[in-house]
């Protein structure tokens, strides 16, 4: 029955330096049923880049890295989205390594303007991740995060590039925040993707006319199926690609066995695992059915 089926990863990354890459993540995705990958830049350390030393040029070579690692799932016969950011993480980080706060949003904000302009260029699909941090921070980092956030809502506004946005999964709040925005700048709602999300987090995104893609555990799974809302979210790994910390959050093929699991037990159909994996993909991506 699961030999029928084929599957997307809505959110994961790669890594050449440290991990398998590209080439490889795509070739074990493809022989378990996988179909779509929206791969996401990492921070510049994770590939062993120094932002503080080199400033906006690593981030140029980050930009260039991921836009041949998916090349490289693409040349695997995967379908890719391909996104570059500025996650809200690399404030603090620059923080602790002596940066000072204008100088991070000054780079974060150039960070942003030139995933930007990559987009409009077709070198890659959208920003991501950019948005708020999701843990205890001080307010002047939660300033600087937001205010890159904003930044890069504003640079979408006029065009198909998409944004993959990373929240403190505060519930509905943490959408009616975007949701004020969104109004303001009069941007498409179906460019945005609440990633990462929480059951409420997904709701109240999907209720509003949002993308949310979450993380693929088989509790959560399970509780967003229930809801009857899967025309409008889908299934991620969030892979680091990290020899040292394994499948963290998740593993690309990890994520079809738990949906295997879904189906054995009755707790989803064909039909859904479809629905999810392939209808929204395309709608969401603007990519080709297989």
């Amino acid at each position: 029955m699961l030999s029928k089926l084929i599957f997307a990863d809505a959110h994961l990354h790669s890594n050449p330096m440290k991990g398998l890459g590209a080439g490889r993540i795509a070739e074990n995705f493809l022989r378990k049923g996988g179909w779509f990958l929206a791969l996401v830049s990492l921070p510049p350390w994770h590939y062993g880049f120094d932002p503080v030393r080199e400033g906006l040029r690593v981030y140029e070579d980050t930009l260039r890295m991921i836009v041949r690692e998916c090349r490289e799932a693409r040349s695997r016969g995967l379908k890719v989205a391909c996104f570059f950011g500025f996650h809200p993480a690399e404030v603090d980080s620059l923080v602790s390594r002596g940066l000072a706060i204008d100088k991070i949003l000054e780079i974060g904000e150039s960070v942003i303007k030139l995933a930007a302009k990559a987009c409009r260029e077709g070198r890659i699909d959208g920003i991501g991740e950019v948005g708020r941090q999701h843990y205890k921070t001080t307010p002047e980092r939660f300033a600087v995060a937001y205010s890159i956030l904003i930044e890069a809502l504003s640079e979408v506004q006029g065009s198909d590039c998409l944004i993959h946005l990373h929240l403190e999964n505060a519930g509905p709040v943490s959408v009616y925040t975007i949701d004020s925005v969104v109004d303001l700048l009069g941007l498409k709602r179906g460019s945005l993707f609440f990633h990462h999300a929480t059951t409420s987090v997904c709701r109240e995104a999907c209720a509003r006319g949002y993308w949310a893609t979450i993380p693929g555990k088989l509790e959560l799974m399970k509780s967003v199926f229930t809801k009857k809302i899967d025309k409008c979210f889908m299934i991620e790994s969030d892979y680091i690609d990290d020899p040292k910390r394994g499948c963290v959050s998740s593993c690309p093929w990890d994520i079809i066995d738990r949906q295997a699991i879904l189906l054995r037990e009755g707790i989803v159909t064909e039909d859904d695992l479809y629905r999810v994996n392939v209808d929204n993909i395309v709608r969401a991506y603007g990519v080709e059915p297989p």
